[in-house]
């Protein structure tokens, strides 16, 4: 079945998975609609696709989940049977069972995942693990990977494929790592708080975070212009020594098909 538009959606707080999504979808080269499921502002918004339609959708994976937050956001998308494409984004570490969650979330809303893609990027927390990537290499091979899916697609009839992952999904674990703001670097943009996806940053008072709301997903620190926000010393300390073991061997891209 020949497609007719595309949708390619994103929960991207530090921009990777929104240049993923973006690489891959440059490959069908038609009518395409970009949906940011990062920001508070996108929980107003609906999207229905029909059956000749094409879902191109990309989570980071959190500890192995797919974030809450992006799941509450997924329920806004109403499929027909419509086709999508699960893509997984993750800090050089593992998935886990974020497809499973991503898979079953999709099929909820009526779409029918016909592939799934892996794509290693830099982690979000620790930077200097995956540091640059993706890299040229990446999105060339990305590319390569939604040209198998495309000539798969047009050439056979496409059916629901099964993703990794187990059910029931792992633990959720992480979280508590709440950016703190350097007050004398902060010139009170607001950016931050645009940007937040549960409105943990108070807009008229941008330097304070609510803990309770913060999922730690680093959005506000990769999007502040004068570099005001990080993560406390000790923390980065300690998660460093935490994550160096399982994030130092270099991770490869997937294509699941």
């Amino acid at each position: 079945m020949q497609q007719n538009q595309m949708v390619c959606a994103y929960f991207s707080p530090c921009g990777t998975t929104k240049k993923v999504v973006c690489t891959i979808g440059e490959v069908w080269q038609m009518p395409t609609t970009q949906w940011d499921m990062t920001p508070l502002s996108a929980e107003c918004t609906t999207i229905k696709l029909a059956q000749d339609d094409l879902l191109i959708l990309g989570v980071p994976s959190f500890g192995g989940r797919v974030p809450e937050i992006a799941m509450q956001r997924i329920q806004q998308l109403q499929g027909n049977h419509t086709p999508a494409i699960a893509v997984v984004t993750y800090g050089n570490r593992a998935f886990d069972d974020t497809f499973a969650e991503l898979q079953d979330g999709l099929q909820a809303q009526g779409f029918c995942v016909v592939a799934g893609i892996a794509a290693v990027t830099q982690h979000s927390i620790m930077p200097q693990f995956g540091n640059g990537r993706p890299n040229a290499a990446d999105l060339k091979e990305l590319q390569s990977f939604a040209n198998q899916i495309k000539e798969n697609m047009q050439t056979k009839e496409w059916k629901e494929i099964s993703l990794p992952g187990n059910r029931p999904y792992l633990e959720r674990h992480g979280g508590g790592l709440v950016p703190v703001t350097d007050i004398t670097l902060c010139k009170g943009c607001g950016l931050c708080a645009t940007h937040c996806p549960t409105g943990a940053i108070p807009k008229d008072a941008p330097q304070n975070t609510d803990a309770k709301k913060c999922v730690s997903c680093m959005g506000c620190i990769s999007v502040c212009p004068s570099h005001a926000r990080s993560l406390p010393a000790p923390m980065v300390v300690a998660l460093t020594a935490r994550l160096e073991k399982v994030c130092s061997e270099r991770k490869e891209n997937q294509l699941f098909l």
